[in-house]
């Protein structure tokens, strides 16, 4: 058997699948990712456990991991959204407490990228780009029908291209990336500045802000969130108008939970896209949404023991 896991900033999700590539069980546990290593340690063993039969060994295990990555090492260099991480040995410490099981680090657009590639939306396709929309933004790269990963390794960071010079501060240092400006943590500060403005809105009277409630309120007329959505789309439209213009691909694959707010970050994003892009470059990509949704990370985490 083989597990594949996803490490996000807010959950750990993970599958066992058979030698074929079939999902057999799933697991999910939060992530305490602001913590400790430890306590993150923690929650990849208890996810893993969950799905290993009463002392059964994987034949291979996948994890991919948001961040910039020492695949030869086996270490997170450095995580944004999982800052704890930074430096760690994972690979080291899971293999130890996996009783040696094979184990291979992925970054997690990556992992998506193989996942929707061989078994998903990009199937039809020998090339294709991966946007990863979620807490962050993740982007990945496949041309001829194989990841690239560039010179460092570091190829497809999409979510760090600028897409408004001058623009907010994104958790890297610089300002103006795509996600600076349409994540998840990028739309609940826009909106929680929008609520200090205007005390008595909608947006201020929300227990919570997070991208769905924002994405309620805009279904249900609220201008204010609205608002906040098509300056998002905006912002991501000017991306993927970029991506088809440099690397000219067949398709632009969409994952992650934003992708659920649907034409409210879609619609401005597409008549961003249509202005922006060559005529050519756009005619020729299809943009799509992810076909194995929140599982497609998991399953190209173990894609490298398929191959």
């Amino acid at each position: 058997m083989l597990l594949g896991l996803d490490l996000g900033g807010t959950q750990v999700k993970a599958a066992r699948f058979s030698p074929s590539g079939e999902r057999e069980a799933v697991a999910r546990v939060d992530s305490p990712s602001h913590e400790s290593p430890e306590a993150v340690l923690g929650a990849v063993l208890a996810a893993l456990r969950a799905l290993l039969p009463g002392g059964a060994s994987p034949a291979g295990v996948g994890i991919g991991v948001a961040g910039v990555l020492d695949l030869k090492e086996g270490r997170i260099i450095e995580s944004p959204n999982l800052p704890v991480l930074s430096g760690f040995p994972l690979r080291e410490r899971l293999q130890s407490a996996l009783g040696g099981a094979p184990l291979r680090l992925l970054n997690d657009a990556n992992a998506a990228a193989l996942g929707e590639f061989h078994a998903g939306a990009g199937r039809p396709f020998e090339s294709m780009v991966l946007l990863t929309l979620g807490t962050g933004i993740g982007g990945a790269i496949v041309l001829g029908g194989k990841l690239w990963e560039g010179a460092a390794g570091i190829a497809g960071e999409a979510g760090h291209m600028c897409v408004q010079a001058g623009g907010p501060e994104c958790t890297c240092g610089a300002r103006g990336c795509l996600e600076a400006c349409v994540s998840g943590w990028a739309l609940t500060r826009d909106a929680r500045a929008a609520a200090a403005r205007n005390p008595a809105s909608a947006i201020a009277s929300l227990a919570e802000i997070t991208p769905k409630r924002l994405a309620d309120l805009a279904l249900g007329g609220d201008a204010e969130a609205r608002a906040l959505w098509e300056r998002a789309g905006e912002m991501l439209g000017t991306g993927i108008a970029s991506l088809m213009n440099l690397l000219n691909p067949e398709a632009i694959v969409l994952a992650g939970g934003l992708v659920q707010a649907g034409d409210l970050l879609l619609g401005p994003a597409r008549r961003a896209w249509e202005r922006q892009a060559f005529e050519r470059a756009r005619a020729s990509a299809q943009v799509l949404p992810a076909a194995l949704g929140e599982w497609a990370g998991v399953r190209g985490a173990v894609q490298p023991f398929l191959s």
